[in-house]
């Protein structure tokens, strides 16, 4: 990198070499792989573990993946809860 900018090399989204090699020759033979999964994921005679692979994995490309996140508490003031209460009176102070 030049002086904090990229030079040369591809333009940002375009494929490399291998990758528009597999599109053309999927396309040549008429191979949408996410459609596959599709069909794949909405037939119900295929087990569930496979069709929900399959859902997950189309969920992809639409929705971005969800993080973990960590829930941080401060020292900040603290509750505490006290609870007094009297005995029961008679029979009932047994149990």
């Amino acid at each position: 990198m030049a002086s904090g900018r990229k030079t040369g090399g591809r333009i940002a989204g375009t494929p490399n070499k291998k990758t528009e090699e597999l599109a053309q020759r999927l396309a040549a033979i008429g191979c949408d792989p996410v459609e596959g999964m599709a069909i794949i994921a909405m037939d119900e005679a295929n087990p569930p573990e496979l069709r929900g692979r399959m859902f997950a994995e189309l969920a992809q490309y639409l929705y971005p993946k969800r993080r973990a996140t960590e829930i941080k508490t401060d020292n900040g003031p603290k509750v505490v809860f006290q609870i007094d209460c009297d005995p029961l009176p008679g029979p009932l102070a047994t149990v």
